[in-house]
C-alpha cells in the first residue's frame, strides 16, 4: 500500500518524497555497508558543562545552543565529585556522538543527546574556559611542575626552573586507548583512563608517562580539543522541481553542530523550518538529524553523500520509518 509522508510531517515533505513504499532492506552485506555509513564518527565538543540530577548539558563555546549530555554512571560521579556546589558551571571537553532526543523526560527539551564516550577534560575550579584558546595535546604533573606538549611535529618539555627542551617527533602510534610519541631522547605515552589532578578540581581523560633522557614522570594528559569534522560547516541550497514554482530548500550546518532546514514554496507564505543537529559519519557522508518540525517534536533523518560542491541523498527516515525521496535530493554548497 502506498503511503504519503504528509500524514507524518507536512505537505512540504510530500513534495520531495511523493507517494512511496516504506523501504525495508534485506539482511545482507548491503545492510552492513549502510550501517557503517550511518554509524557516526565521534568528535570533540568543548564548552560549558552542567551536571546534576535533573540537568546534564553542554553549551558549545561561542554558541547559545545547548545539548543534553549522556554520561555513564562513572563519568557522572566523577563530574559531580569535583563540584564545590550543585549544578556548578564547568569547562568541559567531551568526545562523543549525537542521538535523537526522547519524546518525554528531562532530555526531551533539547535538540539532541550528546552521548559521551570519553571525557577529555572537565574543570570545575579556576582554569581553562571557552575564553582561552584550545590547548595542544599535552601531559603534565606536579612536584615538581612539568609538562610535555605535542606542537608542530615536536615534543616540547618544560619544567619549573629549567630551560624548555624540544625534539622532533620520529615515531608515533595511535590506538583508541593508547597514544605514543617518540623522539631521539623523549617519549610520551598516554593511556585512556580518568585521571585526577590533586592541585585543582579537574579530571582528565588520559594517564601519561613521560621519559626525558633517563628520567620518567607520571601524570595526566589531554588531547588537543580539535573538531576535525568542521569541513562540513556551511550553507547548502537546492530547488525541487516537483512543483511550480519550485520548492527552495536551504540547509545550514553550523560550527556548534546545530542544523536548520528551511522550505520555501515561493508563494508568499512563511517558510517551514526544521531544526536539529548534524554529525559526520564517514569522510564523504554527513548525518542530519532534525528533531523539531515547526517547533513540534519529530525525528527526521537524512544521510548525505558529498561529491565536490554538492551533497545528495535519496531517502529519509521519519520517526523510524524510511522513505525514498522521489528523484533524490541534491543541495549545492554556497561557499566559495
Amino acid at each position: 500500500m502506498k503511503t504519503s509522508l504528509t500524514t507524518l510531517i507536512s505537505a512540504t515533505l510530500l513534495l520531495l518524497t511523493g507517494c512511496s513504499q516504506q523501504t525495508s532492506a534485506p539482511k545482507n552485506n548491503m545492510v552492513a555497508q549502510q550501517d557503517e555509513i550511518n554509524s557516526p564518527h565521534t568528535f570533540m565538543l568543548r564548552g560549558t558543562v552542567i551536571i546534576g540530577h535533573e540537568s546534564q548539558s553542554i553549551q558549545p563555546c561561542d554558541s547559545d545552543q545547548q545539548y543534553w549530555v549522556n554520561l555513564s554512571p562513572r563519568q557522572w560521579k566523577a563530574g559531580t565529585d569535583i563540584q564545590s556546589r550543585p549544578y556548578q558551571a564547568m569547562y568541559g571537553e567531551f568526545i562523543g556522538h549525537f542521538e535523537a532526543p526522547p519524546k518525554g523526560g528531562f532530555s526531551s527539551d533539547y535538540p539532541a543527546r550528546f552521548v559521551v564516550s570519553h571525557i577529555n577534560r572537565l574543570v570545575a575550579g579556576e582554569g581553562p574556559s571557552c575564553a582561552q584558546p584550545p590547548q595542544p595535546t599535552k601531559a603534565f604533573g606536579n612536584e615538581p611542575f612539568w609538562n610535555m606538549q605535542v606542537k608542530s611535529g615536536e615534543l616540547v618539555f618544560s619544567q619549573m626552573g629549567n630551560q624548555t627542551k624540544k625534539q622532533p617527533i620520529t615515531k608515533q602510534e595511535f590506538t583508541p586507548t593508547r597514544r605514543e610519541y617518540h623522539s631521539e631522547n623523549f617519549s610520551l605515552i598516554m593511556t585512556k583512563g580518568l585521571c585526577n589532578d590533586s592541585m585543582v578540581e579537574s579530571i582528565y581523560g588520559w594517564n601519561s608517562e613521560v621519559t626525558v633522557n633517563d628520567t620518567t614522570y607520571k601524570g595526566c594528559g589531554t588531547l588537543a580539543p580539535k573538531d576535525t569534522t568542521l569541513n562540513w560547516v556551511g550553507t547548502y541550497q537546492g530547488t525541487s522541481t516537483l512543483t511550480t514554482p519550485g520548492l527552495n530548500i536551504n540547509l545550514v550546518l553550523n560550527p556548534d553542530h546545530s542544523a536548520i532546514t528551511t522550505y520555501d514554496n515561493q508563494t508568499g507564505e512563511d517558510p517551514l523550518v526544521e531544526t536539529g543537529v548534524w554529525q559526520a559519519t564517514r569522510d564523504d557522508h554527513v548525518h542530519v538529524l532534525m528533531s523539531r518540525h515547526q517547533r513540534q517534536y519529530l525525528i527526521a533523518e537524512r544521510t548525505f553523500t558529498k561529491k565536490g560542491k554538492q551533497i545528495h541523498t535519496d531517502k529519509e527516515t521519519v520517526n523510524g520509518v524510511t522513505f525514498p525521496i522521489k528523484s533524490g535530493l541534491t543541495l549545492f554548497s554556497t561557499s566559495q
